[in-house]
């Protein structure tokens, strides 16, 4: 396990430093600081990830002790781990992209105007202290913590290496895997594209669930109302500044509840069902809020 997350995180950061030297050259100004504030955060969440792996065994761990079932290790075993592993990260993907508190920290990844290798970094290291958690329920029916931090460290890689640009179409493969066609219709703001392709290293998933898009037309990346900046600190916590400013105006625990979990965009419709100020319902609906992409 070590030696995969070891090699694997080298050859990211090898690749991204190249990606990044052809920008310096290229004298790509905006891309350049976009790059560097991608390549900080991926520093910090490498940083968090050393710490929160060796949590995140030791709670599958625990839930694997009482598990219902332990099958030996097998083939088998290995596929269904692969394909339910996959499931987690497609429905933990999708409550990230529709409740406004995980989208609080989902939001940085999307928030770059730019599509390439460092983006793979561009993660908030405050999604790694819940994560994991997610995954947990599957100690229980048997899938050992071993296989799902491999497999977790696999689909990390990989949905490090399809954000490019430099891989057109793939053809069939496109219709079974996340590929950097399907990913790249993640990331753009065009409204036919947006919350869609929520695959890990599959795409199945969101052929079954209906929330898969061909890429069709040129992508534009960033969120419907962009930040614009390259500071570490607004990347991570500008969403998380608006969560709280409008939370302190929604009036009981319920409500506040049921903003948390509401939509990362409400219209004044959806906020009509929450008990805040008509005021603040016009605020929120004009504010710099960002719909989930």
């Amino acid at each position: 396990m070590l030696n995969i997350n070891t090699i694997g995180t080298l050859v990211l950061l090898i690749l991204t430093t190249i990606e990044l030297l052809i920008s310096f050259l290229h004298k790509e100004g905006n891309r350049l600081k976009d790059m560097l504030a991608n390549i900080c955060l991926g520093l910090l969440v490498i940083l968090t990830g050393f710490f929160m792996k060796a949590l995140a065994l030791t709670v599958y761990t625990m839930v694997y002790s009482v598990a219902v079932i332990k099958p030996a290790p097998s083939f088998l075993l290995w596929v269904a781990a692969f394909f339910l592993c996959d499931l987690v990260l497609y429905v933990y993907h999708l409550l990230g992209h529709k409740t406004r508190l995980l989208w609080a920290a989902h939001v940085a990844h999307h928030s770059s105007l730019h599509y390439n290798l460092s983006v793979g970094f561009r993660i908030n290291f405050i999604h790694l202290f819940y994560r994991f958690l997610f995954w947990a329920p599957l100690c229980l029916i048997g899938i050992t913590p071993e296989m799902i931090l491999l497999l977790e460290s696999l689909t990390a890689i990989w949905n490090f290496l399809i954000h490019t640009e430099k891989i057109k179409k793939l053809g069939l493969l496109d219709k079974i895997f996340n590929t950097p066609s399907n990913h790249r219709v993640h990331h753009a703001s065009n409204p036919e594209y947006i919350d869609k392709n929520l695959g890990g290293i599959l795409i199945i998933y969101d052929r079954i669930f209906g929330t898969y898009a061909k890429e069709t037309i040129p992508p534009v990346y960033g969120i419907t109302h962009n930040i614009h900046s390259h500071n570490p600190k607004d990347v991570l916590f500008h969403e998380y500044k608006n969560v709280a400013r409008e939370i302190s105006n929604i009036r009981g625990l319920k409500n506040k509840i049921s903003f948390l979990f509401s939509k990362p965009r409400s219209s004044i419709i959806d906020l009509k069902k929450i008990d805040v100020d008509k005021d603040l319902r016009t605020k929120i609906y004009y504010s710099p809020l960002n719909k989930a992409i």
